[in-house]
């Protein structure tokens, strides 16, 4: 009886080790909040994100950034808007400078040309 408690008590300590070491090695997704600058910056971004958001304010350059947990699989995904006038090309800049390694494409949906971005989870 006493090996098999030993046996049970092993097998817990060794789950709760295993949820540990996978939270640390969760990857997240960090996304350029424009509108606001720093006010408010956590808040937003847990209105954006969910309550796993959590925002970062560079003081210095007056920018708020939000990390949250990636999605399923390697990449992040967001927008950047309508698409202008100069279509995929500008649209790959604006998700290059919002995003940390972004790509852009327009998308029309509807009515609306929207820029879509994706990037890689870190």
């Amino acid at each position: 009886m006493e090996k098999a408690f030993s046996l049970l008590v092993f097998i817990i300590f060794f789950i709760m080790l295993a949820s540990v070491e996978n939270k640390v090695k969760a990857k997240t997704c960090m996304e350029r909040l424009d509108h606001g600058l720093c006010e408010r910056c956590t808040e937003r971004c847990k209105a954006k994100h969910g309550p796993k958001g959590e925002g970062s304010c560079d003081i210095k350059a007056q920018l708020c950034y939000c990390f949250y947990p990636c999605p399923t699989g390697p990449q992040c995904y967001g927008g950047a808007g309508l698409c202008g006038p100069c279509g995929s090309p500008c649209c790959n800049q604006q998700c290059a400078d919002k995003y940390n390694q972004g790509t852009g494409f327009c998308d029309n949906i509807g009515h609306s040309n929207l820029c879509k971005c994706e990037y890689p989870c870190k």
